[in-house]
């Protein structure tokens, strides 16, 4: 009886031992499904749904209220600001007022040529007294024309002269510089092609069908010729730029991928486009076949100031040189809470709303103009007490969520970079994250789905330094057509120790200063 009793007392132990294992398996069973059902909801928004990562204050809001009415059940208080912020404080987007008659569009630049077409009435006698009619005054209708681009050939005429007494004496001038020696194409043609495929996104393949419309052939074969050598020529501005941004106080860098072919292995393989975007918007690309460390690491070689970088762990080595720091990118720490908010709202809203306001303060400095001393006061009054707040809530918070979860990731991820992510608070140079050097990814982002890869290794090297000249004169606000013919024209006999004349900053200089002197 004892032993039936036992045997029964250690079934019933082992049974219970087996229950909890399958519960433990159980759940995380039930976590890993959630996790991979996030994945997948995560890939098929960036398929599908909208790119933009602005959230309504409003709903924020209202998921902060709720989540503080229940504030009893939370294993982790809530930071202030999720009390400090009442419905009034959160104003309503109002619609814009429409005006009878007004379509929202403003009048056309006074910059345009005008064409000025005269229009009199068909009879010039009075219909009532069949007097003559006398001129009383004009009014005005504008509406935009277009006279599309259209080839034309440039002859160049050089007399010769000879001298009547030495019959061996003849003179000739020397033509003008050429862009291709020998080529057919003028600095604006070349120009025209470079611009219409880096900054229009227009493959070369397809300006050689719309060339031909227009009557002039020009083989695909012609045009990648002619972007290798502009892009040889500019090479030295280029390297002057690179100059330019590692001199300056703040580097922001990013890298995304770009396919290329290679003859000797077959087939595409992958490559990296990396910016890197100086405090003045001077931007510099770089290409490499991989995504490893010695490719920033010799591009920044020698830098030392701020480096504004995404977690890629790429940029490890160069932040372990003396003299660089390493800022961090709150854009990518806002990403993985909003991610958060569909599987735990309960604790990810009340850190977006945290990152919110520090934006919101960010703003308000940007609007004001302040200089980057009264950046630094502004950040140290209202977005110091914060991030101190808001470090106190993720530490907190850190035990009680799942390593694996989308939250969990998220406050591991700000957490593991919390001194970097702090450094923008010390000083008004810094911004608050890395959104210029992604920014300078939307011209290749954009250009890729059009002309899908670069040609060999060396194609992708002459499409970092064209991108570099673009971007920059966009960011500047130079037409990249008159920029690059201009420049196109006088490179190659312009002086190497007066090269930084010829970058998008000190071109535009030239002109501004041309410009303001009187004739």
């Amino acid at each position: 009886m004892n032993d039936a009793a036992h045997n029964l007392h250690h079934e019933n132990e082992h049974l219970r031992a087996v229950n909890a294992t399958l519960l433990d398996e159980l759940h995380s069973a039930r976590s890993e499904n959630s996790r991979l059902k996030h994945i997948l909801a995560r890939f098929q928004h960036r398929l599908f749904g909208r790119r933009s990562e602005k959230i309504d204050p409003n709903q924020l809001t209202l998921v902060l209220q709720v989540e503080a009415a229940d504030e009893a059940a939370m294993r982790v208080a809530p930071p202030k600001y999720v009390h400090e912020a009442p419905d009034a404080e959160v104003q309503p987007k109002l619609k814009k007022k429409h005006v009878a008659g007004h379509h929202g569009r403003g009048p056309l630049s006074a910059n345009l040529e005008r064409e000025r077409i005269e229009i009199h009435p068909a009879d010039l006698t009075c219909p009532s007294c069949r007097n003559d009619l006398r001129l009383l005054g004009e009014e005005i209708s504008e509406e935009l024309g277009l006279r599309p681009a259209r080839f034309y050939v440039r002859q160049y005429v050089r007399f010769k002269y000879a001298c009547p007494c030495c019959q061996d004496q003849i003179v000739r001038p020397p033509l003008p510089d050429k862009v291709i020696e020998r080529g057919l194409a003028g600095a604006d043609v070349v120009a025209h092609v470079v611009v219409n495929k880096y900054a229009n996104h227009l493959p070369l393949h397809r300006q050689a069908v719309m060339y031909k419309r227009e009557g002039v052939d020009l083989p695909k074969s012609t045009t990648c010729d002619w972007v290798d050598r502009c892009a040889d020529l500019l090479r030295p501005i280029v390297e002057q730029i690179r100059k330019d941004v590692l001199a300056g106080p703040l580097v922001q860098a990013d890298e995304t991928p770009v396919q290329y072919l290679d003859p000797g292995r077959g087939g595409s393989h992958r490559g990296y486009l990396w910016a890197y975007v100086g405090l003045g918007d001077d931007v510099l690309y770089d290409f490499s076949t991989t995504r490893a460390q010695r490719w920033p690491n010799a591009m920044l070689d020698g830098y030392q100031g701020y480096l504004l970088v995404d977690g890629y762990a790429g940029y490890n080595e160069v932040l372990a040189k003396p003299g660089v720091t390493y800022a961090g990118c709150w854009a990518h720490v806002r990403r993985r809470f909003r991610e958060a908010l569909k599987t735990d709202p309960k604790y990810a809203a009340a850190a977006v709303a945290e990152i919110q306001a520090m934006y919101v303060t960010e703003k308000r400095a940007k609007q004001e103009g302040l200089d980057p001393g009264g950046v630094l006061a502004l950040r140290q009054a209202e977005t110091l007490p914060t991030l101190t707040e808001l470090e106190t809530y993720l530490r907190e918070l850190l035990p009680e969520v799942l390593p694996k979860s989308p939250l969990g990731d998220a406050v591991q991820y700000a957490l593991a970079r919390w001194p970097a992510l702090t450094v923008f608070a010390g000083d008004g140079l810094v911004p608050i994250d890395n959104n210029s050097a992604e920014r300078a990814m939307r011209k290749v982002a954009v250009g890729r789905k059009n002309w899908l890869f670069a040609g060999n290794e060396a194609g992708g090297e002459r499409a970092a330094v064209i991108y570099s000249l673009i971007e920059t004169c966009s960011r500047h606000g130079i037409n990249p057509q008159e920029y690059l013919t201009d420049v196109l024209q006088r490179v190659g006999s312009h002086p190497q120790s007066r090269v930084a004349e010829l970058t998008p900053r000190g071109w535009l200089a030239a002109r501004t200063a041309a410009a303001a002197t009187p004739a």
